[in-house]
């Protein structure tokens, strides 16, 4: 079984595809940074199991360099608010996701519940960012996180973008009252 982790940044979900994939399956991890690929591979290079069941890809989500068909699966985790055309992507994804394979897709939300939202809206504007320039002395990137993640778009227009691109049974379940959302979908034959 062949696995994708798509923008998998350093790694973490293409370790845990590992561990339930061994001893015959392949993670791909693939990401647009070189540099985060570097972190992935040093991280990975220390689990004893990743040697033999991990490769690692260059590439832009909107343009993959795998054959159709090549993958059983892929995992996207909190990546979708960073792609450039995400329509491009869920069509890529389509594309290298073989027949009756399925998606899994994380991606921060905005939670429902008022009282819930109020709290997640002061956590990001004020407790976030202070975390950040605490703990990296820099501001911009935990900006960007508060910006991108009230600024992305419904679960039910993610679940329209993932249909159009050819994918059926498309769910979106929230998680952590919303904080957190689980998109799954198939590849149809």
């Amino acid at each position: 079984m062949r696995v994708l982790d798509l923008a998998s940044g350093t790694g973490d979900l293409a370790t845990e595809a590992i561990l339930q994939l061994v001893p015959l399956g392949k993670v791909t991890a693939c990401d647009l940074s070189g540099p985060m690929l570097s972190s992935a591979a040093r991280k990975l290079g220390r689990h004893p199991l990743a040697r033999w069941h991990v490769e690692f890809a260059q590439a832009r989500a909107e343009s993959l360099p795998f054959s159709g068909g090549s993958f059983h699966g892929a995992t996207i985790g909190f990546a979708l608010r960073n792609v450039s055309d995400l329509s491009a992507t869920f069509r890529e994804l389509h594309r290298v996701v073989r027949p009756d394979g399925r998606i899994a897709l994380l991606e921060f939300g905005r939670p429902k519940n008022l009282l819930l939202r109020l709290g997640h809206s002061v956590w990001l504007t004020a407790a976030v960012p202070l975390i950040g320039v605490l703990t990296t002395g820099r501001i911009w990137p935990f900006l960007y996180l508060r910006r991108s993640i009230l600024s992305f778009m419904d679960p039910g227009e993610v679940v329209g973008l993932l249909s159009s691109a050819g994918f059926t049974q498309v769910q979106a379940e929230p998680l952590q009252g919303g904080i957190v959302v689980l998109y799954q979908a198939l590849r149809p034959r």
